[in-house]
């Protein structure tokens, strides 16, 4: 459908996207409706009415589009075609297409056969419609010209997507977002403090085996460590600090354990939220209830980074918390999401440094480019790193 050349236009002002705007919009539904609401909120002009073609299983992703969208009920039609019948697919595209005015086919959902019969439909009733598709790759919009060069206009910052937003596209809604960290000083001088010896501290206090112990010991005694002891306004034990602080004794623990690692994460993300664009980040992000989380997830315009903390250098252990972020994000945030892991892999161990486990997973799972793995040696130059890593899409 489209050219091999291609026209790049450097702009995220939404200004250069009105020449595209039409004023009949089909958007083709896929199973993430991210897409979609990128599409309608750069190509829909004002009184656009908005064409959402669905099959049986999509049907209900185009109704929370709808919400979405703020559409009023005479502005918005639902089209359900048989996916894998050509002929259904253009007959019906056809019949709603056909003497209307400026339209527009964004094809970046459905399947290559609606892609495909829905174009040729469009075509055939308007040969001067605006066809257009999302590269999830490049972060940018394809506008293709019939018997012309296509045009690319980045659009990464271009629509902004609160993290509530984007929840309500997939249906969940939480019941809280965490967007404060927890005793963000104390965070910063645990880095500083020997991961070893850390690991050690709560090993021999907290743990019983490899489990956090399931009642913990009120007069267990803080760590030791000279840059903390100025935190403890005064506190001895863990109870103590734990009423100090407001928090449960097991949370604490928690967090000592290895939950404070998020929360330094989310607060080095904020430290250069403003220079890269960033303006939604929060920590223990769960989008269905009682699955699995993400640690840190952050917005940059409409592209979600998942951030997963762990203070384990076992490199199975990395790899799997690896996956879990990348299949939740991918549901999420779809192709356009990358994935990101703080964790305390040496750089000196020749099989299971950041450099070597980001190789492997990317040749694993043929997702060249979509990793970053942050080792113990990086976590006090973090907000460097996460700022190259944002800047870089």
């Amino acid at each position: 459908m489209s050219s091999t050349r291609h026209e790049t236009i450097k702009s995220n002002n939404l200004r250069e996207f009105g020449k595209y705007q039409t004023d009949s919009l089909f958007l083709l539904i896929g199973t993430n409706p991210l897409p979609n609401y990128v599409a309608f909120r750069l190509l829909a002009k004002p009184e656009c009415h908005i064409y959402f073609v669905h099959t049986e299983e999509t049907g209900k992703i185009a109704n929370r589009l709808v919400d979405a969208m703020g559409l009023p009920s005479d502005k918005w039609t639902k089209i359900l075609v048989k996916d894998s019948d050509a002929n259904d697919i253009f007959t019906k595209i056809h019949s709603h297409a056909k003497d209307k005015n400026g339209l527009g086919l964004n094809y970046t959902g459905g399947t290559k056969s609606m892609a495909v019969h829905s174009y040729r439909a469009i075509l055939d009733v308007d040969p001067d419609a605006i066809f257009s598709y999302l590269d999830a790759r490049r972060l940018e919009l394809t506008i293709d010209r019939v018997e012309a060069s296509s045009i690319r206009l980045p659009v990464g910052l271009s629509v902004r997507l609160s993290m509530e937003a984007l929840l309500t596209l997939h249906g969940r809604t939480p019941d809280k977002l965490n967007k404060d960290p927890f005793q963000p000083d104390v965070c910063r001088e645990l880095v500083a403090v020997p991961h070893t010896e850390l690991r050690k501290w709560c090993n021999d206090n907290l743990r019983s085996g490899t489990h956090l112990k399931k009642k913990q010991d009120p007069k267990t005694e803080l760590p030791p460590f000279e840059n903390l002891s100025k935190y403890w306004d005064g506190c001895e034990t863990l109870g103590e600090l734990a009423v100090q602080w407001g928090k449960k004794i097991g949370s604490l623990a928690r967090w000592f354990d290895g939950k404070w690692l998020e929360h330094y994460t989310l607060c080095a993300v904020q430290q250069v939220a403003q220079e890269c664009g960033v303006h939604d980040a929060v920590w223990n992000l769960e989008p269905e209830k009682n699955k699995f989380d993400l640690d840190v997830a952050v917005l940059r315009g409409y592209q979600l980074f998942a951030i997963s903390c762990t203070t384990v250098s076992n490199k199975g252990l990395i790899k799997q918390k690896l996956f879990e972020a990348y299949i939740r994000a991918h549901q999420l945030g779809g192709d356009e999401a990358r994935v990101g892991i703080v964790c305390f892999a040496p750089s000196d161990n020749p099989e299971s440094n950041p450099a070597r486990i980001k190789q492997e997973i990317e040749e694993e799972w043929d997702a060249n480019g979509k990793f970053r793995v942050y080792g113990v040696e990086d976590l006090p130059n973090i907000p460097a790193h996460l700022k190259e890593w944002f800047n870089s899409q």
